[in-house]
């Protein structure tokens, strides 16, 4: 009995040795918390210019009020890598960077035209950094400067960007709310091609650092979520703006909600129309050698604003808007189409359609999709009811005869 007691004293205490322990601790006062970063390539060399949003935990404390000073600071380095950049901030801050907060990651357009495939692989290879930050490509600015700026409403211009983004997907409905995983999928995939949302600054940017901005009414400038950049073998290519953004979110099934004008009568744009839900189904398939995709939309809207005397208790009437509206919707989708296929870029993931469904028939176009697709015939079929006029259903600017 006792031989046993022993033998199991003498098993806990060598099972003591096998313990590994917090060996990689690290205490919070000792993390600079990094909420969002930006990359973009040198102008004149081929090295990388990356700045770093680490959070003032100070002026963002409930319990404190702060001493006035900015909720965060941006620290910037030149480098050959991404991960000597990432080492070498650490002469300018004083403490580690943390990355797992990261919400947001922006790029810089000449970042963008020359290829994401360098630093895809450093996110990847990284187990600190999020796959599922949301990633942006910065339009006409310095991606720096975008993620300098002091915005209202919210004290970390990551969370306001994030929340910017995911409102106007949600409410707007033109541009996607792209992470990084969803784009390095569509990157290695040889039957679809990346695409990311554009951030820009609009008005005086001259003071977009200094806090006095948000004490303003007015703030001179604002951030704006701003197309759909367009990529080809991990190169930016092109954008799609205005209708042939939206007709990309119809394509890609991400369309929630959105306001489309209508014509009133005499009037132009004079009926604007709430798209309250949609669903897209496509179908590709190879005939003759050529790509046939066929694409259904179902749609439903309220009319949302009337600026004309149209009676919108008569079926012919909502009738003859809901065939306006889909001519409208077909258009704006046939154009975003349009100008993917000359830029060769598959953003609409229609080669991935075809690997799914028809895997034969995508084994023998696999090596040459992008001529493929450039050359698809595309057919639309939208399908949009107009369920509801609003509160009132007679317009106030109809004549009683």
């Amino acid at each position: 009995m006792k031989l046993r007691k022993l033998a199991l004293v003498t098993a806990m205490c060598m099972s003591i040795l096998f313990l590994s322990g917090c060996w990689n601790s690290r205490e919070l006062n000792r993390l600079a918390i990094v909420t969002a970063m930006s990359i973009d390539k040198a102008a004149n060399s081929d090295k990388y210019e990356l700045s770093f949003q680490v959070v003032m935990p100070g002026e963002l404390s409930s319990s404190t009020k702060g001493r006035g000073n900015a909720p965060f600071s941006i620290y910037s380095v030149q480098s050959d890598t991404l991960f000597e950049g990432i080492r070498k901030a650490s002469k300018q801050v004083p403490r580690q960077l943390f990355f797992s907060h990261i919400q947001v990651v922006v790029l810089g357009e000449r970042l963008a035209s020359a290829g994401m495939e360098e630093i895809f692989d450093f996110f990847e290879r990284s187990h600190e950094v999020r796959l599922t930050s949301m990633l942006l490509i910065a339009r006409g600015s310095s991606p720096s400067k975008l993620i300098s700026a002091i915005v209202p409403l919210q004290p970390l211009q990551s969370e306001a960007l994030q929340g910017a983004s995911e409102f106007s997907a949600k409410i707007w409905s033109g541009s996607p709310v792209v992470g990084l995983d969803d784009a390095i999928r569509k990157l290695i995939n040889p039957g679809s091609e990346p695409s990311v949302s554009g951030l820009r600054i609009l008005g005086n940017d001259q003071n977009i650092s200094k806090k006095p901005i948000i004490e303003q009414t007015r703030p001179p400038y604002h951030l704006e979520i701003s197309g759909i950049a367009v990529f080809r073998g991990g190169h930016l290519a092109g954008w799609l703006d205005n209708g042939q953004a939206r007709g990309y979110m119809f394509i890609m099934n991400k369309m929630k909600s959105t306001i489309m004008n209508l014509d009133c009568q005499d009037k132009r744009n004079g009926l604007a129309l709430e798209v309250i839900k949609s669903k897209t189904k496509t179908d590709v398939s190879m005939n003759g050698g050529r790509a046939m995709v066929n694409i259904v939309v179902t749609a439903e809207g309220n009319v949302a604003e009337v600026k004309c005397a149209i009676p919108l208790d008569k079926l012919d009437v909502l009738t003859k808007l809901e065939q306006e509206w889909g001519a409208e919707a077909k258009a704006n989708m046939l154009a975003a189409v349009q100008d993917a296929q000359k830029l060769q870029s598959d953003v609409f993931c229609f080669g991935e359609v075809l690997q799914r469904k028809h895997p034969k028939q995508w084994k023998q176009v696999e090596g040459r999709w992008n001529d493929v697709f450039a050359e698809a015939e595309v057919s639309i079929d939208f399908r949009g009811q107009i369920l509801r006029s609003g509160m009132r259903g007679k317009s106030l600017m109809q004549v009683d005869g």
